[in-house]
């Protein structure tokens, strides 16, 4: 196991990198960084070469002036041209998973299997007033503690303090203007037209409590990827790479275990 730092169009970023075998590549969520993989490292690495990264702005990474997508999916690109990786298989989750479909898009010699997680590939209109919720918080806040309650409150399903205080301590770490404008970002963003594109094996993964991006949204994302896969993670939100990570962790294993 070992933590690094690496450059990425001038910007010094983290990454993490444990385990041995083929690559797969942790692309985090909206104001997430490579500690909310904590409950995946051990598991997955028993397999698989993993390598996490705090994208750029997030984390222990330098935080830019502008952002857009296509930036995050570059500094994932000179990730791997860093550690020498040719091509990945890319597990995103949330934002991570917009990330993934950029990435796709960029580059989709690089991508052996995509793995969606809690994701969306565009804002439903359902969805639009709690976005707006979210943009309201962070403008009415003077830093990150209402919207790292808000997001706690939406995110974990179960009555696990533990989880909610994990969520908050990490979000609340973030620089506000930079979360405020990337939020700004993943409400512009509409992938729709990617989807059909999309040749590689593909597992999307939605919770059975997930009120972010619910699980009618992953099943419509299948319905355009060709021969994608779908799995749900039971007794879990919208992080359910922590509520149940038992359950998530196999469902990834086994689908690359395949692919």
């Amino acid at each position: 196991m070992r933590f690094g730092f690496f450059d990425s169009d001038g910007l010094k970023l983290r990454y993490f990198e444990c385990g041995e075998g083929e690559p797969l590549i942790l692309i985090h969520g909206l104001g997430d960084c490579i500690e909310g993989w904590t409950f995946q490292y051990e598991d997955f690495s028993k397999h698989f070469r993993v390598v996490a990264l705090d994208l750029r702005g997030f984390g222990m990474s330098d935080v830019p002036k502008d952002i857009t997508i296509e930036d995050f999916a570059r500094d994932v690109r000179n990730l791997m041209d860093y550690l020498g990786i040719e091509k990945a298989s890319l597990l995103g989750l949330s934002m991570g998973g917009m990330v993934c479909m950029e990435f796709y898009k960029q580059y989709p010699e690089r991508v052996k299997t995509l793995i969606l997680a809690n994701t969306l590939h565009k804002l439903p209109e359902a969805g639009r007033a709690m976005f707006e919720q979210r943009l309201k918080v962070l403008e009415s806040s003077p830093d990150m503690t209402q919207i790292a309650e808000f997001i706690a409150e939406m995110s974990i399903h179960q009555d696990r303090p533990d989880l909610k205080e994990m969520v908050k301590t990490i979000i609340r770490k973030n620089n506000k203007e930079f979360y405020t404008k990337v939020t700004a970002e993943i409400g512009n963003a509409n992938y729709e037209d990617l989807l059909p594109t999309i040749h590689v094996p593909t597992l999307v993964i939605t919770a059975e409590f997930d009120v972010t991006t619910p699980p009618s949204l992953g099943r419509e994302m299948v319905s355009l990827i060709p021969n994608a896969e779908i799995k749900e993670v039971k007794n879990a939100a919208h992080l359910a790479k922590l509520e149940n990570p038992e359950e998530f962790n196999l469902y990834i294993i086994e689908f690359l275990k395949r692919k």
